[in-house]
């Protein structure tokens, strides 16, 4: 650990798991006073922003059940175990919107939250896509794909109505990303 001076670590508990979330308390000597820190460790996912067209991008509306209403989405979901960023990013692709992705590109990863959570979000791009037609969506999900323009992503994004936090930075990295590869013809 790479703590300050004057700070101890000193135990951890776990106090809550199931297959979403472990809940911690660790004790943490700071200066001679005990804290008690709760943190949270969540699985990693994967998002992924499709690009139909140059100016076009598959996304989800997806019933939330949390603010119980229909959001816009980019497909995005949790690494299984024993599985790559990468092919979590595919699968949630195929399972949430039907489309495979024939070139897949990572835009590294983030978090969305470090003061209590350790959960790692991976960002990929996709182009060339083919529908395929079919959407595996588990119990909970009720999905449906749309196709919205960039400046209709952008505006959405600039009046508050994209909610997602991982959706927010995987749409805005990813636009960045498409119209300087576009315009560049870096890759």
């Amino acid at each position: 650990m790479n703590l300050p001076s004057g700070w101890k670590f000193e135990s951890t508990r776990k106090i809550y798991s199931n297959n979403y979330i472990e809940l911690y308390e660790d004790i943490i000597d700071i200066k001679s006073r005990k804290k008690i820190y709760t943190r949270a460790k969540r699985k990693n996912y994967s998002t992924i922003v499709p690009f139909i067209s140059d100016n076009e991008i598959l996304v989800i509306k997806s019933y939330r059940h949390l603010v119980n209403s229909y959001q816009i989405e980019a497909p995005s979901g949790y690494i299984e175990t024993g599985e790559t960023p990468i092919a979590a990013a595919a699968r949630e692709l195929k399972e949430e919107t039907g489309y495979k992705a024939n070139n897949i590109i990572s835009l590294d990863s983030y978090t969305l939250d470090y003061t209590m959570f350790e959960q790692r979000g991976n960002l990929f791009i996709a182009y060339d896509l083919v529908n395929e037609r079919n959407q595996e969506l588990g119990m909970m999900e009720i999905i449906e794909p749309m196709i919205l323009t960039i400046d209709e992503i952008r505006k959405l994004l600039i009046n508050g109505k994209i909610l997602n936090a991982s959706s927010i930075v995987a749409f805005y990295k990813s636009i960045d990303f498409h119209l300087n590869y576009k315009n560049k013809n870096t890759i």
